[in-house]
């Protein structure tokens, strides 16, 4: 029989630990740091805290425990977790979340929620928050701070650096030729002014976060002989190289009949984007998908839809892993589940005149973060600012 010192050496290489950790789930993680000073200083490392993530984000991808991260409610608002599963399980009541309901989710990335807030001034309160480690920071003002005519806004992650990005797009007024671009980054906590693209925003529909891009419907105005058109088309903003991009949408989109509506989602199983189509009065869907992202001759009418009885279309949120369509109905806000192909729906018991779902991943981001001087200052200032709003 091993004796105890052979069976539990004293020391293992710190890369066996790392290799061990990283296929820990997060909760599991915070018992580990309770251990010693040594294993606590090793999670709370910056390089592990990536290295986690990322293997957590693999893992998601190519196992059957996808997580969906739900904001619904009617009078107070919830936020929960839930298993991509038939039953669409609850697999965590979320109770940390530093914000009232009067914020709107501007996306998820690695397990950060970027939050917007418009209430007390003009200008654009933002928030980062991890609800698992029950951390946030509130980010510094923008540079541009008037109430704008029209915003969009995208959260994304810069692999390269490291860093958490906040694109944020403006347009002043309703005749304004151009818009104005801002765009924060975490790592050095500031905003920068960016010389804007020649598009205009097509809505205020926030950004969607693919391949290190964030994603919007933009248009260009066309001159036709003294007849002006909108061309439309998908603008892209690549975190790593802070550079705008064109990505042209299948031709019968780019010029959108009267009363037609088009907008953006994720498309994971292929890490790619799809664009939903909106018939005349939401009477119909059509669902486009790029099935290489960046080909724009991939582009694929994957599905038509019509209605659910005498309701207009719901609201395509996002595709499951078995393929289903995540919806929420006109009326009666209710999260439902379809099946593109037999129209098969599932009720999940899920209500609430604001809903918001995508795809989650827990992680340990911020967790290494000090919460330092500067930004202790501006969750100051901004409470100065809402409380002068209030008088």
């Amino acid at each position: 029989m091993m004796s105890k010192q052979a069976m539990f050496p004293y020391y293992f290489p710190e890369e066996i630990f790392l290799e061990i950790f990283c296929k820990l789930p997060v909760k599991s993680l915070g018992k580990c740091m309770c251990v010693s000073k040594a294993w606590n200083s090793l999670i709370k490392n910056p390089y592990f805290i990536s290295s986690h993530v990322s293997h957590q984000s693999k893992l998601r991808r190519t196992k059957d425990n996808n997580l969906f991260f739900v904001m619904t409610g009617r009078h107070e608002v919830e936020y929960s977790l839930h298993s991509d599963d038939q039953e669409f399980r609850k697999y965590a009541q979320l109770e940390y979340m530093p914000f009232d309901n009067h914020h709107s989710i501007v996306g998820a990335c690695n397990g950060l929620l970027c939050l917007m807030d418009f209430q007390f001034s003009f200008d654009s309160i933002f928030i980062l928050c991890n609800p698992i480690i029950r951390k946030s920071i509130t980010l510094p003002k923008p540079c541009l701070s008037s109430l704008p005519y029209k915003i969009s806004v995208g959260f994304g992650f810069d692999s390269a650096q490291n860093d958490y990005k906040l694109l944020k797009i403006t347009k002043k007024g309703v005749l304004d030729k151009y818009v104005e671009v801002e765009l924060y980054s975490l790592k050095r906590n500031c905003w920068k002014i960016l010389a804007p693209p020649k598009y205009d925003l097509y809505s205020d529909d926030f950004m969607v976060y693919v391949n290190e891009t964030v994603h919007w419907i933009a248009y260009e105005r066309v001159n036709n002989e003294g007849s002006y058109s909108c061309k439309l088309l998908i603008l892209g903003f690549d975190m790593r190289d802070d550079v705008f991009k064109e990505i042209m949408l299948p031709e019968r989109l780019r010029n959108l009949p009267h009363q037609s509506e088009i907008y953006v989602i994720p498309y994971d199983e292929l890490s790619s984007i799809a664009v939903i189509e909106l018939g005349s009065l939401h009477a119909e869907c059509d669902i486009w998908v790029m099935k290489k992202y960046g080909v724009v001759e991939t582009w694929t009418k994957m599905y038509s839809l019509g209605k659910l009885g005498t309701e207009p279309m719901p609201r395509v949120l996002g595709f499951r892993k078995n393929g289903d369509l995540m919806l929420r109905t006109y009326n009666n806000l209710r999260l439902i589940s379809r099946d593109p192909e037999s129209n098969e729906i599932d009720y999940f018991g899920i209500q609430g005149r604001r809903t918001y779902v995508c795809n989650y991943t827990e992680s340990l981001v911020l967790l290494d973060r000090v919460i330092d001087d500067a930004m202790t200052e501006n969750r100051a200032n901004y409470a100065s600012n809402a409380n002068r709003s209030t008088e």
